[in-house]
């Protein structure tokens, strides 16, 4: 981010959820809807407005507790369960199910970009003396909570890999990063071990980049 102004971001418009479930319900669908966490956007507030406009769809809405790669699991999950023919509340209770089992940690280069956005949570404690440490960061009851500090990077993403080792293995496991290089691949090798799926290599997108900057890397971890 080179610009002085930080960008802002909204989550999408009641009317836009509205259109996509009636669309949906004219074809013949029953929805179940997941979501970035409540407590870090207010999409779910949107979604659940266009859901009681819309009565003759059948509308669940599903907070995932969570954002990022680590919502993309969740979602992942209950496609794969609602392409399988899963009921709409099996598909729903596997979402739910999903996300509690569901657990993200990065580190970032400043905490600067969360705190501007008001995005920082329970790491507000962190910032102010943040010059030489790296925090790891994770997301707890659908917020920002710092795990742990560390004195460098290299250490922060070490640590990473040995918390989620500690803590595997996994029916999935995701990077979260912003531009790939040679810290990703390692990633990649050390956590490979960890799933009997291949490691899904994401690159955060614009929404996300505003809150954590450059410089972010992380895993999330999904259990069985």
């Amino acid at each position: 981010m080179n610009g002085a102004i930080l960008p802002r971001t909204s989550q999408p418009a009641v009317g836009d959820f509205v259109d996509v479930y009636r669309k949906l319900a004219e074809q013949g669908h029953e929805i179940v809807s997941v979501h970035i966490s409540d407590k870090l956007s207010g999409t779910m507030n949107s979604a659940r407005l266009a859901s009681a406009d819309v009565s003759e769809a059948q509308v669940s809405i599903v907070d995932s507790g969570t954002s990022s790669l680590a919502l993309g699991l969740v979602v992942k999950v209950a496609a794969e369960a609602a392409k399988a023919g899963k009921s709409h509340e099996e598909v729903t209770a596997i979402a739910q199910d999903a996300f509690e089992k569901t657990t993200v940690f990065f580190v970032l280069d400043t905490l600067e970009y969360l705190q501007k956005g008001g995005r920082i949570g329970k790491a507000a404690a962190l910032f102010g003396g943040m010059l030489s440490i790296k925090p790891i960061l994770t997301v707890v009851d659908g917020e920002i909570h710092p795990y742990e500090k560390v004195r460098t990077r290299a250490k922060a993403v070490a640590k990473i890999t040995e918390i989620a080792h500690k803590n595997g293995p996994y029916a999935e496991v995701a990077i979260i990063h912003d531009s790939g290089g040679d810290e990703v691949e390692m990633l990649l090798k050390q956590l490979e071990p960890l799933s009997d799926r291949s490691v899904i290599n994401g690159k955060i997108g614009a929404v996300i980049g505003v809150y954590s900057g450059p410089g972010v890397i992380g895993v999330a971890l999904r259990k069985a």
